[in-house]
This record gives structure tokens, C-alpha cells and sequence, in this order.
């Protein structure tokens, strides 16, 4: 019951009106990657936060967003089992009128935006000086499908909403 009211609160945050009035700036294209329209939060989302490098090495958000004391980076924690309810519907912990993830709202929510975007109106672009290589466009383009598709817990199979096609910000 939980679980249903903390997605419903979350669900509520799409009617709200992208906070501040900011473009975000120098994003990366991802319209022609192809989009993932089934997305296990756990393996996808959750591997992401966990290990996104591609380079053979290991480098994870979970590397300075985890809770140890006196409290994670930039106070966001992504670690396993706890992430969801920490972006979901979440005020940002830097600028309250922004929220970490608005399911079906991609370009409204500041994960998305401060993986694909230099200047994403609220801190850096992350990961934090490309710590670990950065995320590729790919890995961009599936945090958008997964916001755009609802930003579920679990698995995503639901229809994009209208306009899908036309993904992230012109650079």
C-alpha cells in the first residue's frame, strides 16, 4: 500500500510546470538512438547507477552516491534498494524546485538533465567531471525512455507518451 502511494504522489508531479526558467545548455543528442521500450528499473536503471563504464574498468554514481556519513554526495543516495524513493517525485536536495525524476517527464527532470546537459540549470553535469568516462549517449538515451515511460519500479512495458520520438534537448 506503501509502494502505491509513493507512485501516485510521484505520478502527481507530472501536472506540475517545470520549475525555474531555465534552458539547459551544450546536451547531448540522443534522437536517433533507438528507444528501449521495455526497461527493468533494477538490471537498467539501478546497473547504471551501479556500473555504467564501458571501458573495461569499474566506475558507478553509487561510487559518491552512496550513505555513508555524514551523508552522500550532493545528498542523493543511489545505492541498491534505496534509489527509486530517492528520485522519484524527489525535490532536489541543491534546489527544492526541482525534482530528480517526474515520470513521463524527461526533459522536466533533473537526473536526465544532469546526465545529458553541461550546464543543467542545477550543478554539473554528471557523472562529475566525466569521472569513469561519462555516460554514452545510449546510457542517456535510457534514463529518458525510462522517465518518459513512467519511471516504474520495476519493469517498464507501457506506450510513450505522445512525442516520444523527439528525444533530449537541441544541442
Amino acid at each position: 500500500m506503501l509502494r502505491l502511494c509513493v507512485i501516485a504522489l510521484a505520478l502527481c508531479a507530472c501536472d506540475q510546470a517545470p520549475a525555474g526558467s531555465f534552458e539547459p545548455t551544450s546536451c547531448t543528442r540522443i534522437a536517433d538512438i533507438p528507444p528501449n521500450y521495455e526497461i527493468a528499473y533494477g538490471a537498467a536503471m539501478q546497473g547504471l547507477f551501479d556500473d555504467y563504464a564501458t571501458n573495461g574498468g569499474s566506475a558507478g554514481c553509487v561510487d559518491c552516491h552512496f550513505a555513508p556519513p555524514p551523508q552522500p554526495s550532493g545528498g542523493l543516495d543511489l545505492s541498491l534498494g534505496v534509489s527509486w524513493g530517492h528520485l522519484v517525485g524527489v525535490p532536489s536536495a541543491a534546489d527544492p524546485s526541482q525534482v530528480y525524476v517526474v515520470p513521463g517527464r524527461p526533459e522536466q527532470s533533473l537526473l536526465f538533465l544532469k546526465v545529458n546537459c553541461d550546464e543543467p540549470g542545477v550543478g554539473a553535469r554528471m557523472p562529475f567531471n566525466g569521472y569513469g568516462g561519462g555516460l554514452l549517449p545510449e546510457q542517456q538515451a535510457l534514463i529518458y525512455d525510462w522517465i518518459a515511460n513512467g519511471a516504474l519500479p520495476g519493469t517498464s512495458t507501457t506506450v510513450f507518451r505522445d512525442g516520444f520520438e523527439i528525444r533530449g534537448f537541441v544541442p
